[in-house]
């Protein structure tokens, strides 16, 4: 997982950063719009699921990716750092949903599980590559 980025990897590139400008852009609008006049009713849900459709749109991009990379070896190693990602997530909030439910731990909202799946996948960047040395 090192070295020069693969065509496909410098399309991802090209397709991400702007879909996680638009997330950021979403997401400061909406923040704003219930920090100043927070919306009621079905408006109020529609508003608050926004920030979630450029957050999808990173997945499938990321999906599109792993579909796109031609070199086999590449993409053995993107998946299994996926893997280590999931392993992470789902692990930590079994965990932590037991943690709740049985010691009284405080809730941890959902938004949070994407960011926890990628620094557990990027944590296992390394560890990948050095496997495969």
């Amino acid at each position: 997982m090192t070295g020069k980025m693969s065509p496909a990897m410098k399309r991802y590139q090209q397709r991400l950063w702007p879909t996680l400008i638009v997330y950021a852009a979403i997401l400061i609008g909406v923040i704003r719009l219930f920090d100043a006049n927070p919306p009621t009713g079905p408006i109020k849900y529609a508003a608050a699921i926004v920030p979630a459709f450029p957050i999808l749109g990173v997945i499938a991009l990321y999906a599109r990716y792993v579909y796109e990379e031609t070199d086999e070896f590449r993409r053995l190693q993107v998946i299994l750092t996926i893997l280590c990602g999931l392993a992470l997530v789902l692990g930590a909030t079994t965990v932590w949903g037991f943690l709740e439910v049985l010691a009284g731990a405080p809730h941890i909202p959902l938004y949070f599980v994407a960011p926890l799946f990628c620094v557990g996948q990027g944590l296992s960047v390394p560890f990948v590559a050095w496997k495969y040395r």
